[in-house]
């Protein structure tokens, strides 16, 4: 396994530990205290490669691609500016730190984890969007454990997020214990923290546990048929107060759920049906929305559809509009500038494929214009 040999020093300038993050204890290669050798790397990764711990590796503007095995100890430490990482068909990452010590992915300017790696002192701050993203194209295999992905999100594209998951049809990967935040948000269509694509539908084949995403916008977006395990948490684990702006779990458009099924059932934070058609669930597929789970509706054209029974609706969960800050908090982001009217979704259909079909009615089922 090749191994990372070019070493550079820089002055560091020892900095004060922020309260933002949940640090790891001051004997961790991530802690501000200690200095870590630089080692900055670019171009392509084509053949297997180790990344250390006590190290600090720098993406200075230009993209990385992993073509490759490459596998991040414990404790490393990796700075990014103006880029993003690329894993590719052929490569993947293993990074699988641990509770006591972490891998990090963050800002170039983020003197927290590894001290003043950019040599300026205090003139600057890391910021969100300060590089671009992990982009998953069609890996198999990536694992992230125990990893921090900060102030990424810089604009790609139109878009911004930390984490692309491609659109191929296997997207094989492992999420656990990962924290991802201070993302840049805009209103862009593809704004998300974490962008699953439809290709995330299975969780037996993409693992996505005890996570914690916040100060993102929009946090994450997947199949509606993936099943997300409650254990994924949407506030910072060390101060519940730090959320996202739109903390909500927004779903793809399931253009073939045949013979799939899913329990929608996580009640933190609500689920988003954010496109503008009726959401018709393959005659084959069932949809069982649980217990206190909130799903909320972002168009006046936007429905859901049963057929012949397919979609279960507790009697305590809501089906509500996008505006309703009451049911699942502030989901639109916009504080007390707009209030749920009737008419702000179309209502939750019925049909058996023929010439039978409605509007269902509840107190559970509100604002809806049918």
């Amino acid at each position: 396994m090749k191994k990372l040999i070019l070493f550079l020093f820089a002055g560091m300038l020892l900095t004060a530990c922020s309260s933002d993050d949940d640090l790891p204890n001051p004997d961790d290669p991530s802690n501000p205290m200690t200095i870590c050798t630089i080692i900055p790397v670019s171009g392509t990764i084509s053949e297997p490669t180790l990344w250390e711990s006590g190290f600090v590796y720098v993406i200075n503007g230009s993209e990385l691609s992993v073509r490759s095995l490459l596998t991040i100890e414990p404790g490393a430490i990796i700075k990014i500016k103006n880029a993003r990482i690329s894993i590719y068909e052929e490569g993947k990452i293993i990074a699988e730190g641990t509770a006591e010590k972490r891998i990090v992915f963050t800002s170039l300017a983020d003197d927290r984890f590894c001290g003043d790696t950019n040599g300026d002192g205090s003139l600057s701050q890391p910021e969100k969007g300060d590089w671009i993203d992990l982009d998953l194209h069609g890996t198999i295999g990536s694992v992230f454990k125990y990893v921090d992905i900060f102030y990424a999100g810089q604009t790609s594209g139109g878009n911004n997020r930390a984490v692309t998951i491609g659109w191929e049809q296997s997207a094989a990967f492992t999420f656990d214990h990962c924290r991802i935040a201070h993302t840049l948000y805009t209103p862009a269509s593809s704004s998300y923290a974490f962008l699953g694509t439809s290709a995330m539908k299975d969780a037996n084949v993409s693992k996505f546990t005890n996570n914690a995403l916040y100060d993102n916008g929009r946090p994450i977006r997947f199949d509606t048929f993936y099943e997300l395990d409650p254990s994924n948490k949407f506030h910072n684990p060390e101060n519940p107060l730090i959320k996202n702006s739109h903390n909500g779990i927004f779903l793809n458009f399931a253009t073939n759920g045949s013979g799939l099924t899913v329990n929608w059932k996580h009640t933190e934070v609500p689920y988003v049906v954010d496109y503008v058609s009726t959401m018709q669930t393959h005659p084959s597929s069932t949809i069982h929305i649980l217990p206190n789970v909130v799903v909320k509706f972002t168009s006046p054209s936007g429905a859901l559809q049963s057929y012949n029974g397919n979609v279960n609706l507790d009697p305590t969960a809501i089906l509500t509009s996008f505006k309703d800050d009451a049911n699942g908090g502030d989901t639109n982001g916009d504080g007390n500038s707009t209030t749920p009217a009737t008419g702000d979704w179309a209502g939750f259909r019925y049909t058996d494929g023929g010439t039978n079909y409605g509007w269902l009615q509840g107190p559970n089922i509100l604002y809806a214009l049918n």
